[in-house]
């Protein structure tokens, strides 16, 4: 039917007061289910009655977040004022998009109160967090303030004052882990593409924050392997934000690369991003947080966060050239990134490493039968493939002899975790500039020092000088051992006390394996 002929016989009042009536509908009050209505007003009854009735009440508050799971936020909070309550959410500015209960009891224990809970929130304009989310463990609570009741979702409390009785926040610190896996279970079977094909992997270096930025936290900056992604550290994750001394003093951050670019150039990566977050973060360079960033590098990830916290000065190049960089023949892009690789300083907000299985003098795998065909499946971008390529080439009369023997062919990160790699060694032997510990593994029984986690030899990740060294029954994913787990633990809880710094001799208990595991 034409629009004409449906107006005819309706007149021009009658149109009036349909389209008021419309108008009228559509700015009605969402009614409050009755679900809800009904959940709330029990914990309205539960709350008068507490601490006799703290079961009722947590039943009625795990009633209240099962309807919030079912609908948008928006709609639950009209619906719970409505009610007659008012929705407190967390002040994390990104969009909150659901909740959800995170265990199937309320309480452990029986004397905690509210629910477990995970928040979902949307990271699609916030660069920073991973693109699959941000996702924070909280509690759910009913209470009343100044004679306003109130829904509120906690993050970072352990206790409540409920009616005059202080109670044990009731928590699952590993949901939001859980849930952050769970999405990102494409990207963790991205690593081995990442290293055979790092030219074309779907995300460029930069490092994530997997909690809301706090000021006043100490980043705990987590670096990956060979053939990883962050993912991998998910068990480690929910290790450290299960203890109360690490989750109240840490957030954690993490640095994902596409692994199979030149290990040197993965190093210059990680420098970059970490420049790059710590000034979008904190542009003025006031907070506390931005001032005193711990790292854990697992494998390759060690080696690389060397370089964050050790003075190339023109070791690492003469390592690798008997000439100055001005004297290199070839692309005068190629040499001034090659300088940014070879060249770097210490980078003074790193204040402690730690290194998991670090191959800092390379690993034999480099030069197996393996490690062959790993350098030559390896895609490179066209500048590592062929510009430093070229320069070797060009320049083989100007390298030392150690590096026109070895730099020959493609500079794949397999090839340069090889031993024979002269900057690899090169920055093995910088100073490392802060306290930093080393946890390694070693499969079988025996001496340390013939010992291996199977990748990585003894002699390769022990590093004189360390505050600490711990040697686990491991294989190289060491970060998943208990025992390597309690080791950070331990150490992250005296780096959050201030201890443990090279004039503090008695807070750094060096803590060698016996000889013989």
């Amino acid at each position: 039917m034409a629009y004409e002929s449906f107006m005819k016989p309706y007149p021009l009042c009658l149109l009036a007061l349909a389209l008021l009536g419309f108008s009228s509908l559509a700015t009605t009050t969402v009614p409050a289910s009755p679900a809800l209505a009904d959940y709330v007003a029990e914990a309205k009854a539960a709350y008068r009655n507490l601490p006799g009735s703290l079961s009722a009440y947590n039943s009625a508050i795990r009633g209240i977040c099962q309807t919030i799971q079912t609908g948008a936020i928006e709609e639950f909070a009209a619906s719970l004022n409505k009610s007659g309550v008012s929705f407190n959410p967390p002040r994390i500015r990104l969009p909150l998009r659901w909740v959800q209960i995170a265990g199937s009891s309320p309480g452990s224990n029986g004397t905690e109160a509210g629910i477990p809970v995970v928040l979902g929130y949307e990271t699609k304009t916030a660069t920073l967090y991973p693109p699959e989310g941000l996702f924070v463990d909280a509690t759910a609570i009913y209470d009343r303030s100044a004679g306003v009741a109130r829904f509120s979702l906690l993050v970072g409390r352990t206790t409540v004052m409920l009616r005059g009785h202080t109670y044990e926040l009731a928590a699952d610190h590993s949901a939001a882990g859980d849930h952050l896996k769970l999405r990102a279970k494409r990207f963790a079977s991205s690593g081995f593409g990442g290293m055979i094909h790092p030219f074309s992997a779907s995300r460029t270096p930069q490092i994530y924050l997997l909690d809301p930025y706090d000021p006043n936290k100490i980043p705990l900056l987590m670096v990956h392997g060979l053939q990883s992604t962050p993912v991998a550290f998910a068990g480690l994750v929910n290790s450290l934000r299960a203890d109360p001394g690490v989750r109240s003093k840490y957030q954690v951050w993490q640095f994902y690369y596409a692994s199979g670019t030149p290990v040197l150039v993965n190093a210059a990566a990680l420098r970059d991003s970490l420049a790059q977050t710590v000034h979008a973060l904190d542009p003025q360079g006031h907070d506390a947080a931005t001032k005193r960033i711990v790292v854990v590098g697992h494998s390759m990830g060690g080696v690389i966060s060397h370089t964050l916290v050790s003075t190339s000065g023109d070791r690492v190049w003469r390592s690798v050239f008997r000439v100055p960089p001005g004297e290199l023949q070839g692309d005068p892009y190629a040499i001034r990134e090659l300088e940014h690789v070879l060249f770097f300083r210490r980078n003074p907000r790193v204040v402690r490493v730690i290194f998991m299985a670090a191959p800092h003098r390379g690993s034999p795998m480099a030069e197996s039968f393996v490690g062959v065909v790993g350098n030559w499946l390896t895609r490179l971008d066209p500048m590592l493939d062929r510009g430093f390529s070229r320069l070797a080439v060009a320049n083989t009369k100007s390298m030392t002899p150690e590096a026109a023997a070895f730099y020959k062919g493609r500079f794949s990160a397999v090839r340069t975790l090889s031993s024979k790699s002269t900057a690899l060694i090169a920055v093995s032997r910088l100073p490392i500039e802060v306290p930093f510990h080393s946890v390694i593994g070693q499969r079988h029984p025996g001496p340390k020092e013939q010992g291996s986690d199977g990748v990585v030899p003894y002699w390769s990740s022990h590093l004189d000088g360390a505050q600490s060294e711990v040697i686990v029954r491991s294989g190289h994913g060491v970060f998943s051992n208990p025992q390597a787990v309690q080791e950070v633990i331990r150490i992250l809880r005296l780096a959050s006390e201030g201890k443990g710094k090279n004039s503090d001799v008695s807070a750094s208990v060096k803590r060698d394996a016996p000889t013989s595991l």
